[in-house]
């Protein structure tokens, strides 16, 4: 028998729909996300690797999307098997589980294997196993992997908890680039002694352009290799350039240059070369960020009389004002999901706080209020997290929090602070 097309159609897109009505669904697209109570069961197998469960849970509680059940409310053995038909679902219904997860782990010599079940409580089901094998070194890599997979089956998008996150570390002897993974754990720095700020990683995560004064006679951009920390000029002309800017398919260059007074948004090649002027106003026109589709370009502009959020097409063309609300708005992020632009704003008590704006209606939403100085917002890849620094805690530190400001977690501890963060980009 022969199937018409329409009706093949048909039948595939209910196989579809009766298949997303069988998986758990976190439903992201509400402000106010849900979280999913789930349980991570007791480690099996090799019981030094209780680490990565603990990496797991961290990753999670930081997502805001999962509630994390308190272990000693658990009623199942600890020897409880890892298959369906071993498993007491009523148990961890019991405590309030709807997800499970289990974990085996062996040790291969100097690699450590992972193998991981996620079940649905309510429909007593295995929805997810997934086995990672890694070098000792990387095992909390496993634990990355494994909490992205999860939030990929819960939202059907991406997780980054296997992203790095670059910042500038205050020392003693200077302002220092480093890069850490995405929950600030290990540290590397990337630059010496110097003054260096604004990192801002490349697309595809190989390096950094950041604003330096290594060379005494102003502010220029340079460029670092994330892996072999080699640098090299970037941008070098004018009175000084800062504030760089790499257009989503890295293609373009976007950077804030002054000539004979006069501080406009220049655009160049990704090496810096064929430098263009894009603004031309009478006032400051600093801090560039593209649009996820690189059509369009956010920024700061005094000309109306204060520092506020405009836009403009990437050629320069069509610029218009979207902030309107308070006296001193800078610092914009655009999503990746390309509806909101996190900024930094100063409120009526001259206190800094991070804010969000839609790019189409101007809507202003408020993420921070009453904890300390909040500033320089950057989004996680997929647009699921805030990252950003604040003093709520003495130093500043990197924080994350969700787009709405809930669930903030801090990510840093750096003796004499950290900021100016800038989330990287997906693995590649």
């Amino acid at each position: 028998m022969t199937l018409r097309p329409a009706l093949l159609c048909t039948s595939l897109l209910l196989a579809s729909s009766a298949a997303m009505a069988q998986r758990p669904v976190i439903d992201i697209s509400n402000p106010k996300v849900q979280a999913y109570p789930i349980a991570l069961a007791p480690p099996q197998g090799d019981p030094a690797r209780q680490e990565i469960l603990s990496v797991v849970q961290a990753d999670f509680e930081r997502s805001g999307l999962f509630k994390v059940l308190d272990p000693r409310s658990f009623l199942a053995s600890p020897q409880e098997g890892v298959d369906e038909k071993s498993i007491d679902f009523s148990k961890w219904a019991s405590v309030g589980a709807q997800g499970l997860v289990k974990a085996v782990f062996q040790a291969q010599g100097d690699r450590i294997a992972g193998e991981f079940h996620v079940f649905d409580v309510p429909r007593a089901r295995e929805v997810l196993k997934k086995t990672y094998a890694l070098p000792r070194s990387q095992q909390r890599q496993i634990a990355h992997r494994f909490a992205d997979d999860v939030v990929k089956l819960f939202t059907q998008e991406p997780g980054a908890f296997e992203t790095r996150i670059a910042y500038v570390r205050e020392t003693a002897n200077g302002k220092q680039i480093v890069v850490a993974d995405s929950d600030g754990f290990g540290p590397q720095q990337l630059t010496g002694a110097s003054i260096n700020l604004l990192p801002t990683w490349t697309p595809d995560g190989r390096g950094l352009a950041f604003t330096t004064f290594r060379e005494g006679n102003g502010a220029h951009i340079y460029w670092v290799d994330a892996t072999t920390k080699a640098l090299r000029p970037l941008v070098m002309i004018g009175d000084f350039a800062t504030g760089a800017a790499f257009s989503p398919d890295g293609s373009r260059l976007l950077f804030t240059s002054s000539h004979e007074e006069n501080t406009d948004i220049y655009t160049a090649k990704p090496d810096g070369s064929g430098a263009k002027r894009l603004t031309d106003s009478r006032g400051i026109d600093v801090s560039p960020s593209f649009s996820p589709d690189g059509k369009q370009v956010a920024f700061v502009s005094d000309r109306a009389g204060s520092p506020q959020i405009y836009l403009m097409n990437a050629d320069g063309s069509g610029v218009r004002r979207l902030t309107f609300q308070g006296n001193f708005n800078q610092e914009p992020a655009w999503s990746p999901k390309g509806d909101l632009i996190a900024f930094t704003g100063r409120d009526e008590k001259r206190s800094f706080d991070v804010y969000t704006v839609n790019a189409q209606s101007g809507k202003i939403a408020r993420l921070t209020q009453n904890e300390g100085t909040n500033e320089k917002p950057s989004w996680a890849p997929n647009g699921q997290l805030v990252l950003f620094s604040s003093t709520r805690t003495g130093k500043r530190q990197l924080w994350t929090a969700s787009p709405d400001g809930s669930n903030p977690q801090k990510l840093t501890d750096e003796p004499m602070g950290a900021f100016d963060p800038a989330w990287g980009p997906f693995p590649k």
